[in-house]
C-alpha cells in the first residue's frame, strides 16, 4: 500500500477458527481553453464545499472470540465539534431502527444504527480524494438499509444483486451471529473484505482490499496509525467483552482530544453487544459539544418499545 507497513494477521484468531481481516483518460483540453475568471470561479467553488472532517474507527468481534458468544460491533466517531448527535427512534418502513444522528453542521444524518431485527451498522468516510472523485447514482442511504434488512447475509445478498449500492465509505455490519466489513469505491464498486461468524473485523479511513486499495491517496493522515493501534489491540488476545471493547475506546489513539478547540476529535463511542439468542445492548459514550462526556447503557429492547426517553440523552 504505497509503501506502507500494515499489521501482520494474527495466528491466534486465525488458529480460533475465524478471520482476522484487517479490513485487511480524461482531456484536459477544456481547461486549457477556459478563460481565467471561470478557472478561478471554479476553484473558489470547490474550496468553499463542505469538507468531510470524520475520521472513525469501526471493529468487530463474533463467535468463539466473544465471551458468551454472539457479537459485539463498536464505533468510535470523530468529527469537528460543529453539531450535535442524538439517538432517534425510526418507526416507518419494513423494521423499526435506533441511529444515532448528528445535527447542526452540512454533515446531518444517521451515522450508524441498529434495528428491531438486530441488524447493525457502522460507516466510516473513505479518503477525502475519493470522494471528490465523484457520487454513485442511485445511492442508499444508511437508513434504507436499517429499515429493509433483517441479517447480514440479507443486506449482503442483496448487495450482490445490484438491490442497493452507496457512496465511497467503508461499512462494517454486525447481527447476533455474523459480522461482515465491505469497502465502497466510486462508480459502484465494492469489495466485500470479510463475511464470518468468528474473529474479528476492523476498519479506520483508507481501502484495504486489493481491488480498492490503488485509490488510497500516499498520504493517510491518522488512519493508518488508528488502523494499527485497533489492530495491535484485537491482537492482544479473546476472548472479548464489552468492557474490553470499552478500554479499546477509550485508548488515546483512538479516543482523540482535538489538537485544538475547533479541530476533529472523538465525539462518541457507540457499541452493539448481541447476545446469541438475539438480545443485546447499547453501550453509548456521548461528548456532544458544550457538554460534559456521558455514558448510558440501554437494553435494545427497551429503546425499541419505547420505554426510554431519548430527548434526555445528550
Amino acid at each position: 500500500m504505497h509503501g506502507m507497513r500494515m499489521a501482520p494477521p494474527s495466528a491466534e484468531l486465525i488458529a480460533g477458527g475465524g478471520v482476522f481481516f484487517g479490513v485487511r483518460g480524461s482531456s484536459t483540453q477544456g481547461f486549457a481553453a477556459m478563460p481565467k475568471l471561470l478557472y478561478l470561479l471554479c476553484a473558489l467553488v470547490l474550496l468553499a464545499a463542505p469538507v468531510r472532517a470524520d475520521a472513525c474507527t469501526l471493529w468487530a468481534a463474533a463467535g468463539p472470540q466473544v465471551a458468551g458468544g454472539g457479537t459485539i460491533i463498536v464505533k468510535n466517531r470523530d468529527w469537528r465539534p460543529d453539531n450535535q448527535q442524538k439517538i432517534r427512534l425510526a418507526t416507518k418502513g419494513k423494521y423499526r431502527f435506533i441511529y444515532l444522528e448528528a445535527e447542526g453542521n452540512s454533515f446531518s444524518g444517521a451515522k450508524q444504527g441498529i434495528n428491531e431485527k438486530g441488524l447493525a451498522i457502522v460507516l466510516a468516510s473513505a479518503p477525502r480524494e475519493v470522494e471528490r472523485a465523484g457520487k454513485n447514482a442511485g445511492m442508499t442511504k444508511l437508513r434504507i438499509l436499517l429499515a429493509s434488512y433483517a441479517s447480514v447475509q440479507e443486506a449482503l445478498a442483496a448487495l450482490k444483486a445490484g438491490a442497493w449500492v452507496t457512496n465511497p465509505q467503508f461499512m462494517v455490519l454486525a447481527d447476533a451471529k455474523e459480522i461482515a466489513c465491505v469497502e465502497f469505491g466510486p462508480g459502484g464498486q465494492y469489495a466485500v473484505v470479510a463475511q464470518q461468524g468468528s474473529g474479528v473485523v476492523f476498519h479506520t479511513n483508507h481501502y484495504v482490499s486489493p481491488q480498492l486499495e490503488p485509490l488510497n491517496p500516499h498520504k493517510l493522515s491518522t488512519s493508518l496509525d488508528r488502523y494499527n493501534k485497533i489492530s495491535s489491540l484485537l491482537q492482544a488476545g479473546a476472548p472479548f467483552d464489552v468492557q474490553k471493547f470499552q478500554a479499546f475506546s477509550t485508548d488515546p489513539t483512538l479516543w482523540r482530544a482535538g489538537a485544538t478547540p475547533s479541530t476533529t476529535r472523538t465525539l462518541s463511542s457507540w457499541i452493539i453487544r448481541q447476545m446469541p439468542d438475539g438480545s443485546g445492548t447499547l453501550y453509548l459514550r456521548m461528548a456532544n459539544p458544550d457538554h460534559p462526556v456521558k455514558e448510558y447503557r440501554f437494553a435494545l429492547k427497551d429503546l425499541f418499545e419505547g420505554k426510554v426517553d431519548l430527548s434526555l440523552v445528550q
